[in-house]
Protein backbone atom coordinates (compact mmCIF):
# COMPACT_ATOMS: atom_id res chain seq x y z
CA UNK A 1 0.00 0.00 0.00
CA UNK A 2 1.20 3.48 -0.84
CA UNK A 3 0.34 6.33 1.24
CA UNK A 4 0.15 9.31 -0.74
CA UNK A 5 -0.28 13.26 0.67
CA UNK A 6 -2.68 15.21 -0.01
CA UNK A 7 -3.28 18.66 -0.09
CA UNK A 8 -7.12 19.14 -0.45
CA UNK A 9 -9.01 15.93 0.75
CA UNK A 10 -12.48 17.38 -0.51
CA UNK A 11 -11.34 18.19 -4.13
CA UNK A 12 -9.48 14.21 -4.22
CA UNK A 13 -12.73 12.75 -2.21
CA UNK A 14 -13.28 9.54 -4.68
CA UNK A 15 -9.60 8.70 -4.54
CA UNK A 16 -9.51 8.30 -0.81
CA UNK A 17 -12.66 6.76 -0.85
CA UNK A 18 -12.98 4.34 -3.96
CA UNK A 19 -10.58 1.65 -2.37
CA UNK A 20 -12.26 1.48 0.45
CA UNK A 21 -15.50 1.18 -1.08
CA UNK A 22 -14.55 -2.85 -2.54
CA UNK A 23 -14.53 -4.92 -0.10
CA UNK A 24 -17.16 -5.77 2.70
CA UNK A 25 -20.27 -3.63 3.41
CA UNK A 26 -18.73 -2.57 6.63
CA UNK A 27 -16.38 -0.79 4.43
CA UNK A 28 -18.66 0.69 2.46
CA UNK A 29 -20.38 2.34 5.78
CA UNK A 30 -17.53 3.60 6.77
CA UNK A 31 -15.99 5.25 3.97
CA UNK A 32 -17.93 8.82 4.37
CA UNK A 33 -17.60 8.67 7.67
CA UNK A 34 -13.47 8.29 7.49
CA UNK A 35 -13.57 11.15 4.66
CA UNK A 36 -14.81 13.61 7.28
CA UNK A 37 -12.84 12.87 9.45
CA UNK A 38 -9.95 13.03 6.70
CA UNK A 39 -11.54 16.42 5.78
CA UNK A 40 -11.97 17.82 9.47
CA UNK A 41 -8.19 16.80 10.19
CA UNK A 42 -7.52 18.50 6.77
CA UNK A 43 -8.94 22.14 7.99
CA UNK A 44 -7.16 21.84 11.34
CA UNK A 45 -3.85 21.58 9.99
CA UNK A 46 -4.42 24.67 7.49
CA UNK A 47 -5.75 26.38 10.78
CA UNK A 48 -2.69 25.46 13.16
CA UNK A 49 -4.67 23.45 15.25
CA UNK A 50 -2.40 20.56 16.15
CA UNK A 51 0.24 19.42 18.05
CA UNK A 52 3.07 17.66 17.45
CA UNK A 53 3.55 14.47 17.79
CA UNK A 54 6.77 14.69 20.50
CA UNK A 55 3.70 16.24 22.39
CA UNK A 56 1.28 13.77 22.20
CA UNK A 57 3.78 11.11 23.03
CA UNK A 58 5.37 12.69 25.82
CA UNK A 59 1.59 12.91 26.91
CA UNK A 60 1.12 9.38 26.11
CA UNK A 61 3.98 8.29 28.13
CA UNK A 62 3.47 10.56 31.16
CA UNK A 63 0.09 8.89 31.53
CA UNK A 64 1.27 5.51 30.96
CA UNK A 65 3.68 5.88 33.96
CA UNK A 66 1.29 7.74 36.22
CA UNK A 67 -1.45 4.83 35.68
CA UNK A 68 1.06 2.14 36.35
CA UNK A 69 2.62 3.76 39.69
CA UNK A 70 -0.62 3.90 40.69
Amino acid sequence: MQIKSIDDPERHATEVVKPLLVGSDKAHEEAPVLLKVLVLGSHEIEQNQFRSSDEVFAELDQEDTSSTSA
